[in-house]
């Protein structure tokens, strides 16, 4: 689900930093989350390119290859307008968040 292999180089072994830079993960991804699901209701494409980007930075920078890719692909379809793949993407998107949060639950 997670690579942590660079966030781990990063934080230099320190569990406690990497506990805290996962629960901010976590926790940003969430409320990007719930502004998303309302930008795509209401077709909000600036909205909807800013938290697609956002997700797909976090999730980058904590080795969520899968979340990053789908939300990149919701950035794209905001800049280009493609109205009827928000939904799907996002459904994706957000069953993939679901399924990361599945394995840390303490998070």
């Amino acid at each position: 689900m997670l690579n942590l292999e660079n966030l781990n180089q990063v934080v230099d072994g320190d569990e406690t930093l990497l506990e805290e830079l996962l629960s901010t993960f976590f926790q940003s991804t969430r409320e990007d989350i719930l502004n998303l699901k309302t930008a795509v209701n209401n077709h909000q494409n600036a909205l909807i390119v800013s938290f697609a980007h956002r997700i797909k930075g976090g999730a980058a920078i904590v080795g969520a290859d899968q979340l990053a890719s789908l939300a990149g692909d919701l950035e794209y379809s905001g800049q280009q307008i493609e109205s009827e793949r928000y939904e799907p993407l996002f459904l994706k998107l957000h069953d993939s968040f679901k399924s990361i949060e599945a394995h840390y639950p303490n998070l």
